[in-house]
């Protein structure tokens, strides 16, 4: 039965002013419970209210607590409240499943030596070892950022496998070539973790699901170890996570599980909202829906409601906005598309003709933000990694400050920015052998490492005499090639950065070459908006001396600790994917690149990723407070884009919308 009554309830002390839904939930008694917690409906007051609730009404000691969170930081911040809200220690357990899993298995001695937690760093560096030598026995070349690319697909892979034991679906996480050799690289991979005496933290969940399931003593001692257990972000967990909380919570059935099926955005790490509906079903658990939104407005809330109800496979509730005036925001109303008549509409969806509008729009929005919103926050939120680093270019050069994770690393750290650059230093006749290495086959032109020598110094006459001299079968074409791109880069010579940009894309083929590559179905798109972007930067030199002059000035101001800090301390607007932002909340959010093949993401999508996807649409749509825009492109004549199909419930609204092409907008 779905309890959905939305009064305030009228109680004292730590549970008042808990609305009915909350109030239900945080006095739920014994057996297991399903609370569905839409986005800013006070999911973690919740949670922290029943703990207290338990301990103070329930008298249940804080020990036979455990409270299970996904990340260390959202373990530590929910202690942390709940100990503010308790005002004295207690002993309550809270913990990530990985780190509850290991402490399970460390204070049970299942761990018969010594054993080593991989880092991330140490799981790549043993899979790229393993991958050089499968791809030199299959006589491939692979420069190494390819390698590193094809590790991490792996690693990918290998996760996704470990937490579903389903191999098809996780050897789909790799380029076609490569699937038929995922269970090999599997077990090599395994074997050698195993000879470092390490495991890594996929592999906890595993070892306590054979552990509690072989050994009757210790799985009841833990059952009755932890009586009630409390899950947030239940939409987050995967198969093999689900059937050891039902092992943990089988004696005494009390499983406390918040989440939101419309918020359930990894399954590529093996991640299924499936498992509500499951832990629904299995365990007949009381159903409560915490629909009112306290983050944003009732725009706001209608608009992610229109995106997400095209979503089949979720379960039925509608969330509102809490006003000021109680509940707000239900009005089936229109919204603006692309109208920047400067009405204060809290939800827009512009339409632009290139990237390169569309950047400099952002550019000059994020500016104007700074100077006239102090004390705002604003989050622009990409699909990608890849696709914020063109932003983030435009903002330095700009000298908006902005904070952006650091592993995205730099514009001009990107491989597609790395061979630009390694091409243009050759036809300024600056590069060197490393340039030449790096390019040669890109696209291919079979040139084999070995022809080039040892020689420091690139001269492409010699090598193009080496493959003539050589005389073996196809090396009049290989010196053909050289003798072209010999040729080519002459002609380069002469040209402005952004011209020879053109060049290399389209009389080289170096664009094509992208659309070849294994995994260039998944990130084409955002690979072609590099391009785009480092076009457009390279507009703004004279040569390629003036242009590294100012990337290596960026390097300097990206990589300042001084800097870094400054934007982590005192920046107000944060530049990631939505699936980072996931948990925070905006003033304002802007959302770029809505187009398809972003939203959703990649080719050929079959139903289940694109509701997936919209998922994660509708993720990006909530993290909005009071002002939330769309942004799409038309696209150009050589590279037309298409609107995402998630904008459709906005901009096919009733006929009071006002639908305006902002294609020409500058």
């Amino acid at each position: 039965m779905q309890q959905t009554e939305n009064s305030i309830a009228p109680q004292a002390g730590f549970l008042a002013g808990l609305n009915g839904p909350q109030l239900q939930a945080a006095t739920h008694g014994e057996g297991p419970a399903l609370v569905l917690a839409g986005p800013g409906s006070g999911k973690t007051t919740v949670i922290v209210k029943r703990i207290l609730y338990l301990i103070r009404e329930k008298h249940i000691p804080p020990e036979d607590i455990l409270v299970v969170t996904f990340t260390k930081d959202a373990a530590l911040s929910m202690q942390q409240r709940f100990l503010r809200e308790a005002e004295r220690s207690e002993p309550v357990n809270f913990g990530t499943f990985h780190s509850i899993f290991y402490h399970i298995l460390l204070q049970s001695h299942y761990f018969s030596s010594k054993i080593n937690l991989l880092t991330k760093a140490q799981e790549k560096t043993i899979l790229f070892a393993i991958l050089r030598e499968k791809t030199a026995a299959r006589q491939e070349y692979f420069d190494s950022d390819a390698l590193k690319e094809l590790a991490d697909s792996f690693l990918c892979a290998i996760g996704f496998y470990k937490n579903t034991r389903d191999e098809a679906a996780a050897a789909k996480r790799l380029p076609e070539s490569w699937r038929s050799g995922f269970r090999e690289v599997f077990e090599a991979y395994m074997r050698r973790c195993r000879e470092q005496g390490g495991i890594d933290f996929d592999d906890m969940v595993y070892e306590c699901r054979s552990f509690l399931l072989a050994d009757d003593i210790q799985r009841k001692y833990w059952q009755n170890r932890f009586r009630f257990i409390l899950i947030d972000e239940f939409q987050d967990i995967n198969p093999l996570q689900y059937e050891v909380v039902r092992i943990l919570g089988d004696l005494h059935k009390n499983l406390f599980a918040v989440g939101d099926d419309d918020q359930a955005i990894y399954g590529f790490r093996g991640s299924s909202p499936a498992c509500l509906r499951q832990f629904a079903g299995e365990l007949n658990a009381r159903q409560i829906i915490l629909n009112a939104n306290y983050r944003s407005t009732g725009e706001i809330v209608m608009a992610a409601e229109r995106v997400i109800r095209e979503n089949k496979n979720r379960f039925a509730k509608s969330c509102y906005a809490v006003t000021e005036g109680g509940r707000g925001g239900n009005s089936d109303k229109a919204f603006r598309v692309g109208d920047q008549s400067g009405r204060a509409d809290d939800v827009c969806v512009y339409r632009f003709g290139d990237r390169a509008q569309e950047l400099n729009y952002l550019t000059r929005e994020l500016g104007e933000f700074v100077r006239s919103r102090p004390g705002e926050t604003c989050g622009v939120l990409f699909r990608t990694n890849g696709s914020m680093q063109s932003l983030a270019a435009l903002l330095s050069r700009e000298g908006i400050h902005c904070q952006i994770k650091e592993q995205s690393g730099s514009l001009y750290d990107h491989f597609i920015a790395k061979d630009i650059m390694a091409y243009l230093r050759l036809a300024a006749g600056d590069g060197d052998r490393k340039d030449l290495l790096r390019i040669m086959n890109r696209p291919v032109r079979y040139i084999c490492r070995e022809s080039l020598g040892e020689c420091p110094v690139v001269d492409l006459r010699e090598l193009e005499n080496w493959y003539r001299r050589r005389g073996r079968l196809g090396d009049g074409q290989i010196a053909e090639a050289v003798c072209r791109l010999e040729r080519q880069l002459d002609r380069m010579g002469s040209m402005r950065p952004g011209l020879a940009i053109l060049y290399i894309c389209r009389s080289m083929g170096y664009e094509e070459y992208l659309r070849s590559r294994r995994e260039a179905g998944e990130r084409l798109e955002e690979w072609l908006d590099l391009l785009e972007s480092l076009r457009e930067e390279a507009g703004h030199y004279e040569d390629v001396r003036q242009w590294e002059r100012a990337q290596k000035a960026e390097r300097e101001k990206h990589f300042s600790r001084e800097r870094r800090e400054e934007r982590k301390e005192n920046c107000a607007i944060r530049l990631m994917t939505v699936h980072a932002s996931k948990g925070l909340e905006f003033d304002r959010v802007y959302m770029p690149d809505c187009n398809e093949k972003v939203y959703p993401h990649g080719s050929l999508p079959d139903r289940e990723q694109v509701e997936e996807e919209r998922r994660i649409f509708y993720v990006g749509m909530t993290r909005a407070k009071k002002h939330l825009e769309l942004l799409c492109t038309a696209g150009t004549k050589e590279r037309p884009r298409v609107m995402s199909r998630f904008l459709n419930p906005l901009t096919k609204a009733p006929s009071s919308v006002r639908q305006k092409d902002l294609s020409v907008v500058q």
